[in-house]
């Protein structure tokens, strides 16, 4: 016959084979998250490694406009 301490480890055993999927599961994304950070911050450093600082133009300058894709100006 089952008392009520046996249903009682019973219960804590199932609540703690449960948590420790989820802390696993937590762990991972954790490391995953920092290492799609990682990731991140080297290709942006790679993608600006060439680019140029775009030029700042005051009303008033002139400036020559390449024939391209598109010639609509705004």
């Amino acid at each position: 016959m089952r008392n009520k301490e046996d249903i009682r480890i019973r219960d804590l055993l199932l609540e703690e084979m449960a948590e420790e999927p989820q802390e696993q599961r937590e762990f991972l994304r954790n490391d995953a998250k920092k290492n799609i950070e990682t990731i991140q911050s080297e290709n942006r450093k790679t993608y600006n490694k060439r680019r140029k600082i775009a030029p700042m133009y005051k009303e008033g300058d002139l400036v020559a406009i390449h024939k391209g894709l598109n010639l609509e100006l705004d």
